[in-house]
C-alpha cells in the first residue's frame, strides 16, 4: 500500500501558501474573463491595474519611481473624485516599504530632518484640530502626510546610487512631459500663459525649476542618455520661460549664483543652462512670434493686480501669524481669513493662499512651526553641502541638489508650496545620500 503524503495526513490547514495564491488567481481570472464578455475595457483596465499594483508592492523601487513620475505632472489631470493618482501611489509607495521593512527586518535611518519632517506633522496636526474649515484642513493635511511617508521612505535608500540616479531620471522625465504639455497648452490657444490645466502658471514653474539642476546633472551621461538630458533641459527651460514667473526666475538666478561663487568649478554648466535658456527663448520668440508675444501682454495685464493682491495677502498671513502664534489658523484655512485680515471688500479677487511659503507656515501653523520649517531647510542645504565636499552618493548628485534647494527656497518666496512635492522629495533624496557618510560608499556604475 502505498504511503499517504505528509501534507494530506496533516489536513487541510497545512494547505502550502502557493495553493492558496494559485487559486486566488485562477479565481481572479476567471472573475476578469467573465467581465470582459460585457465590459472589455473595464476588464482590461483592471487587469493592468492589479498587475501595475502587484508589482509594484513585490517591488519598492517601482513605487517610489511611480510617485516621483506622477508629480510634476500631478496638474494635468484632476479625477471626479478627491482620490488623486499622487495619494493612490504615496499609500501604495509606503506600504509596500514597510511590508518588505517588516519582512526583511530593514535597518531604518532616521536624522535630524526626519525629527524635524515628523515635528511638522504633529504640530499640524494640532492645528488640524482647532481649524475653522475641517474640510480644508483634513484634505490639506492628508496631503502634507503623503509627502512625509514619501520623504521617509526614500530617505531610505542612500546606499542604492542606481535607484537615486533613477529617481534623478523620471524626475526629469515627467518635468520634461510636463512641459511639452504646458508649452502645447499655449501654443494651441487653450491658455495664455504656459501652464498646465489644473494649476496656476507660477507653480508649475516652481517645479519645473526645482527639477532643472538635476536634468543639467544627467548631461553628464554618455551617448543616447545625453541627448535625451539635453532635449529634456531644453523642453524644461523654454515652459519655465513662457510661464513668465518671476519667482522662479529668481530661484534659478540665487542657484546660478551659488554655483559661480561658492562652486565655481560648475561655472562651466552655469554658463551651459544661460547658454541653452537664450537660444531656446530665441527660438520660441522666432518661431511662435504671436503665441509668445500674446502670453508676454497677458502676465503684464495681471503682474500689477498680483502685486496689489498679494502684498495684501502678506500683510493678513503676518497678522494672522501674531494672533495665532502657537498653532496658526489650521492648514489650509488662510482663505477663511482673508477677506477679514485684508479689509478687502467681497466679491473681489479671493486668494485661498498666501503666495508665500513662509508666511503661509506662519499664518496657517504657527511660528513655531516656521521655525522648524527654516530649520529644515537649513539642516537639508547644510547637508548637502557638506555630504557634496565628501563625494557622498552618486558624483555630482549632492551639489545638484543644493542647487535646488536654492531654488525652492528662493522661489519659495513668490507661492505657497510648503503643501507640495519638490521641498520634500529633496530633502529625502538629500538625507538619504547624507545617510551614508558613515558607510563605505557604494560604486557608481
Amino acid at each position: 500500500m502505498s504511503a499517504v503524503p505528509a501534507h494530506r495526513r496533516e489536513g487541510a490547514e497545512d494547505v502550502p501558501l502557493f495553493e492558496i495564491v494559485y487559486t486566488v488567481g485562477a479565481l481572479a481570472t476567471a472573475a476578469l474573463c467573465i467581465l470582459a464578455v460585457t465590459r472589455p475595457a473595464t476588464a482590461l483596465l483592471l487587469f493592468f491595474g492589479t498587475a501595475a499594483l502587484l508589482l509594484c508592492i513585490w517591488r519598492v523601487e517601482v513605487a517610489l519611481l511611480v510617485l516621483v513620475a506622477v508629480g510634476p505632472l500631478e496638474a494635468a489631470y484632476r479625477p471626479s473624485s478627491g482620490i488623486t493618482l499622487t495619494k493612490i501611489a504615496g499609500v501604495v509607495a509606503f506600504a509596500s516599504f514597510a511590508f518588505h521593512a517588516l519582512v526583511s527586518r530593514r535597518r531604518l535611518v532616521f536624522e535630524s530632518t526626519h525629527a524635524l519632517v515628523l515635528l511638522l506633522l504633529a504640530i499640524s496636526l494640532i492645528s488640524t484640530a482647532n481649524a475653522h474649515d475641517q474640510s480644508a484642513a483634513i484634505t490639506t493635511i492628508v496631503r502634507y502626510g503623503s509627502f512625509v511617508a514619501m520623504f521617509f521612505v526614500i530617505s531610505q535608500f542612500g546606499n542604492d546610487h542606481d535607484l537615486l540616479r533613477r529617481i534623478a531620471w523620471v524626475l526629469t522625465l515627467a518635468s520634461a512631459a510636463a512641459s511639452y504639455f504646458a508649452l502645447a497648452n499655449l501654443f494651441s490657444g487653450r491658455s495664455l500663459l504656459a501652464g498646465l490645466p489644473y494649476a496656476n502658471e507660477n507653480d508649475v514653474a516652481f517645479t519645473l525649476a526645482t527639477a532643472l539642476p538635476l536634468a543639467l546633472w544627467l548631461v553628464r551621461e554618455q551617448g543616447v542618455k545625453r541627448l535625451v538630458a539635453l532635449a529634456s533641459v531644453a523642453t524644461i527651460i523654454s515652459a519655465i520661460a513662457l510661464t513668465f514667473s518671476r519667482g522662479a526666475f529668481v530661484g534659478l538666478g540665487a542657484a546660478a549664483l551659488w554655483k559661480v561663487l561658492a562652486e565655481r568649478r560648475h561655472l562651466g554648466v552655469v554658463v551651459f543652462g544661460a547658454l541653452a535658456a537664450a537660444v531656446t527663448v530665441l527660438v520660441l520668440v522666432n518661431v511662435n512670434s504671436t503665441q509668445v508675444h500674446r502670453a508676454s501682454l497677458a502676465k503684464q495685464k495681471v503682474a500689477q493686480e498680483n502685486v496689489v493682491t498679494r502684498l495684501a495677502a502678506w500683510s493678513g498671513a503676518a497678522q494672522l501669524a501674531v494672533e495665532h502664534p502657537l498653532v496658526g489658523v489650521g492648514p489650509g484655512n488662510f482663505g477663511s481669513y482673508f477677506f477679514d485680515v485684508t479689509k478687502r471688500p467681497s466679491g473681489t479677487l479671493l486668494l485661498t493662499q498666501v503666495h508665500n511659503t513662509y508666511l503661509d507656515v506662519a499664518a496657517e501653523l504657527g511660528v513655531i512651526a516656521l521655525v522648524i520649517f527654516i530649520a529644515f531647510l537649513l539642516t537639508a542645504f547644510s547637508q548637502a553641502v557638506r555630504a557634496a565636499r565628501s563625494s557622498l552618493g552618486p558624483p555630482g548628485l549632492a551639489s545638484a541638489l543644493a542647487a535646488s534647494l536654492i531654488v525652492a527656497a528662493f522661489s519659495g518666496s513668490f507661492i505657497s508650496a510648503q503643501y507640495s512635492a519638490p521641498f520634500w522629495l529633496l530633502g529625502a533624496l538629500i538625507a538619504a545620500v547624507w545617510s551614508q557618510r558613515d558607510r563605505a560608499p557604494t560604486p557608481s556604475t
